[in-house]
């Protein structure tokens, strides 16, 4: 039986070159006649950073930051498709229709949500873009490599430079 892909996950970073990386989602997506979510993790601060943030606000305030950043990533990622359907037709193959995408925004550390998240909703595939970032990248790693690592289901990685 050949390989059959329903399900998606696409993760983004918001930088300005995740469009590109989208596009390949949508490809594949339209391939298959997949369903594509769109994924942004929102990284969870660092004890030290929690700690710094409570001596300013008090936890009611600090959450109500975190939902207002969680609200204004997911009007980016709509606002994203928008422009990049807008700027290609479906029959073109470059877009996808509304009934076969959902946006997530998430909060924890990055690469935890991105494999924990694949797992729950049983994608065959995660399509993620990775950062050349020189000489530093090849000790710190990166969040696709550290997921590349662990997935048990085939990862996409698109290069993509910053212009």
């Amino acid at each position: 039986m050949p390989y059959q892909m329903k399900k998606i996950l696409y993760t983004t970073d918001l930088s300005p070159a995740a469009p590109k990386v989208f596009q390949y989602a949508i490809f594949l997506a339209n391939q298959f006649d997949a369903h594509v979510t769109s994924m942004h993790v929102l990284e969870d601060m660092s004890p030290d950073a929690k700690f710094a943030l409570a001596l300013h606000f008090s936890d009611e305030d600090a959450e109500e930051m975190m939902v207002k950043k969680q609200k204004e990533a997911e009007v980016e990622m709509y606002s994203r498709v928008e422009t990049l359907c807008q700027a290609t037709t479906l029959s073109s193959g470059e877009c996808i229709d509304p009934d076969r995408l959902t946006i997530k925004v998430s909060r924890g550390f990055p690469e935890e949500t991105i494999l924990r998240v694949s797992k729950e909703m049983g994608a065959d595939i995660i399509v993620m873009g990775a950062h050349e970032k020189g000489f530093t990248h090849t000790f710190l790693g990166s969040v696709a490599k550290r997921v590349l690592r662990r997935s048990k289901i085939p990862v996409v990685i698109v290069p993509v430079t910053e212009e």
